[in-house]
């Protein structure tokens, strides 16, 4: 299997968030993968499965190319969807009003629709509370899939609604924030987001996702940081940045080191991702810019330090900018900081943790069943 999760999982009537590893674990594209709705002729003619596979629009070309190197059955059909063909929308409740926004870019329950509707969709996992995605046929409205009011409550806002409130999550996407062949999936909270299914059989880049998962401490993650100017003591305290959209800041190119105001020259903290604004997601070095300790390999973080994301023309290319063409120089001090729910999954031991809590007797039961499983079919074979 070529993606992190597992959509064949009999509980699962929805899409997924997963992602697809190169062969040293790296992530080439973060995605959602749907079941792909029938229509009851359709349903009624043929038991083979189809999946819609959401991914950053950029990235379609290589992500074809990945999955007709791996095609190995002549009766898997591969197909690019035109534009328009679907939309992909992102529902939400802020506050008391319902929002949805369009956007082309695991729940454990049962579908809200039914096996034949068109629309197919799933809960996004990515952070708690962040609401669902639903994938229309065509380039309608919402409304005009779902005609009942109680069912699309609120209104309809702009992608930079959803943009702001993705940062503001700490939820990176795409990968001009997922960087590909670079960012380690855990390093970018797929563990968190339920975008691994680290008991599913084997994948591409399994070996040093588990081996990590298992073994080893993720010093990086991806979170919200604040950008600011001045000082320090201007920062809210909280867990979240805070949104001003009348404050902008000189954005770093994505890729940009942090560097701590003051500190060991080359020594670099993490790397600017994107910002909006006064916000922006970064991957950061927890125990550096962070109060967050994994080891007991001393105390790196005070309170009081400072970090910075600077960018510098490159005299020696004719005065343009060397980090990304018609950017121009420039440095924000930038503070990192943790949502609850990240911080509470990190130190309690994140998925490893719930896996090894379950019951013994539970771990039998289910080792038992597979060997039932695996002799029923080898009695089905020597029948045939």
């Amino acid at each position: 299997m070529l993606i992190t999760n597992d959509p064949n999982r009999h509980i699962r009537r929805t899409g997924s968030y997963t992602a697809f590893l190169n062969s040293t674990g790296r992530v080439l594209n973060d995605a959602f993968i749907y079941p792909m709705p029938k229509t009851e002729a359709e349903a009624a003619s043929t038991d083979d499965p189809s999946w819609i596979i959401e991914v950053d629009k950029n990235e379609v070309a290589s992500l074809m190319k990945h999955l007709k190197k791996h095609k190995l059955r002549a009766k898997l059909n591969l197909r690019a969807l035109e534009d328009g063909e679907r939309t992909v929308w992102s529902s939400w409740k802020d506050h008391t009003e319902p929002k949805w926004a369009a956007y082309n870019l695991e729940s454990e329950s049962s579908s809200p629709f039914s096996l034949t509707s068109p629309i197919a969709g799933c809960v996004d996992t990515r952070a708690p509370g962040f609401g669902s995605r639903l994938v229309t046929p065509g380039d309608a409205d919402l409304r005009s899939h779902l005609p009942d009011e109680s069912q699309v409550a609120g209104s309809e806002v702009g992608l930079d609604s959803y943009t702001v409130r993705r940062i503001l999550h700490g939820v990176a996407e795409g990968q001009s924030e997922i960087i590909r062949e670079s960012a380690l999936p855990l390093e970018s909270n797929m563990d968190m987001m339920r975008g691994i299914d680290f008991r599913k059989g084997c994948y591409v880049g399994q070996e040093l996702t588990i081996r990590t998962h298992h073994t080893g401490v993720v010093r990086k993650r991806i979170v919200p940081v604040q950008l600011y100017a001045g000082d320090q003591g201007n920062v809210g305290q909280g867990d979240v940045p805070v949104y001003d959209p009348a404050t902008e800041f000189p954005l770093p190119p994505s890729g940009t080191n942090i560097v701590k105001v003051g500190g060991r020259r080359g020594r670099s903290a993490g790397k600017f991702l994107t910002g909006v604004g006064n916000i922006g997601l970064a991957l950061c070095r927890l125990e550096m810019m962070t109060d967050i300790i994994l080891t007991g390999d001393g105390v790196q973080y005070s309170p009081g330090d400072e970090f910075m994301a600077s960018w510098f023309k490159d005299s020696s290319n004719n005065g343009e900018d060397s980090a990304a063409e018609g950017q121009q120089s420039g440095e924000v001090k930038l503070k990192a900081l943790v949502p609850s729910w990240t911080r509470e999954f990190i130190l309690s031991g994140g998925a490893r943790q719930s896996h090894s809590s379950r019951p013994a007797e539970g771990e039998g039961q289910r080792a038992k069943g597979f060997v039932e499983q695996l002799e029923e079919e080898e009695a089905l074979r020597r029948g045939e």
